[in-house]
């Protein structure tokens, strides 16, 4: 059994010594769901743990051990990433206007960061093409997975060849394989497709309100619906609140899966506030907003967090009009039937973004502590 606990007023987790070590016997079967930097990120951090078995042809992923109180002696994943697919700007945007394909640019980075220890493959992939011309700004992994696609005349076997190139050891899906855009409305105003909606929302300082995924007769994937079922646990995010993570649970059928699994879901907070998504909002504010949006999804856990960020970064971040995001306090914890948990996350290099290994670790504390 567990105690909650509060430490320097933050709710955290406390787990009680165990005196037996055991292995886990089967493979944590884990669906990653979001969008952006975000998602790879996390899959970043989760990719040393990956059991080996979604495909025959799939490389084994050695299991590490962690080093902490748990009753086991490592963790061992089957892995899903499911990943949304409103993404209308920059490469992604032209590639959906000019070939009539899914967004790949989200697609490509988790695909990136699950691929095997090959760097060549990976900054092949990364590439990005410089100039004016029609091949500027373009990522090579993204043209890479519109041929495929173009070769296979179906985009699904395009992302499981991309992913058997890269040597990846887990299933990256997306959410719909219907061409699917944003809608919202801002203050008195409407706003069709993501960039609209991320730059009325920043220019007129108001939130993003009444947000909807057009045509609402879009369907979510069968095997993205097949593998939330079959999960033992489900995490959503990190990512921007409104146009990485909301997107996949506003897919018909997407969020009423997830509801009906039986896994564990945690929301994964970003580090930071967004100026033209999540411009003052609270860690509660994060939670009531996904809540309400998506009223049928049941949360388990939502996670912050609680590394300090330096002044210098702070002072970066303010000239975007973006702040650190305060974990919730002692008041704040009990929200509904969600727990909030605060672990230290952040990492901060040419940004903040959460530590991919401490955000793994933090997640499987989480689960096997609950």
């Amino acid at each position: 059994m567990n105690d909650l606990r509060f430490e320097n007023d933050m709710p955290v987790l406390k787990s009680k010594p165990q005196t037996h070590m055991q292995p886990v016997s089967t493979p944590l079967n884990l669906v990653a769901i979001g969008g952006g930097t975000g998602l790879s990120t996390l899959l970043t951090g989760l990719k040393p743990y990956l059991n080996a078995g979604q495909r025959a042809t799939d490389p084994l992923c050695p299991a590490i051990r962690l080093q902490s109180d748990l009753p086991f002696n490592h963790v061992e994943l089957s892995l899903n990433a499911i990943v949304t697919v409103t993404d209308d700007g920059k490469s992604s945007g032209r590639l959906r206007s000019e070939f009539g394909v899914l967004p790949p640019g989200d697609i490509r980075n988790c695909l990136v960061a699950l691929a095997r220890d090959d760097r060549f493959l990976k900054n092949l992939f990364r590439h990005r093409f410089t100039g004016k011309g029609s091949l500027g700004g373009h990522s090579l992994g993204n043209l890479i997975i519109v041929a495929l696609a173009q070769m296979n005349d179906n985009f699904l076997d395009a992302l499981d060849q991309a992913s058997a190139l890269l040597g990846c050891a887990a299933r990256v899906l997306p959410s719909t394989l219907d061409s699917v855009d944003l809608e919202a409305r801002i203050g008195n105003q409407m706003a069709y497709g993501q960039r609209a909606i991320k730059a009325l929302s920043a220019a007129r300082g108001l939130p993003i309100r009444n947000l909807a995924v057009t045509p609402a007769t879009a369907r979510a994937l069968p095997q993205a619906i097949e593998a939330i079922l079959a999960a033992d646990l489900i995490t959503l995010g990190p990512g921007s609140l409104f146009t990485s993570v909301m997107p996949n649970l506003l897919i018909p059928g997407l969020a009423e899966a997830i509801s009906q699994s039986k896994a564990k879901k945690i929301y994964i907070c970003n580090i930071m506030t967004e100026a033209d998504e999540t411009d003052e909002f609270s860690a509660a504010d994060h939670v009531s907003e996904l809540l309400r949006v998506c009223p049928t999804l049941k949360l388990d856990y939502a996670v912050f967090n609680s590394t300090p960020i330096s002044s210098e970064m702070q002072a970066l971040y303010a000239e975007e009009e973006a702040v650190a995001l305060a974990p919730p306090n002692h008041s704040l914890f009990a929200f509904g039937d969600v727990r909030f948990v605060c672990k230290p996350l952040a990492s901060e290099a040419r940004f903040v973004r959460h530590n991919p290994a401490n955000l793994a670790r933090a997640i499987f504390e989480i689960y096997y502590n609950a």
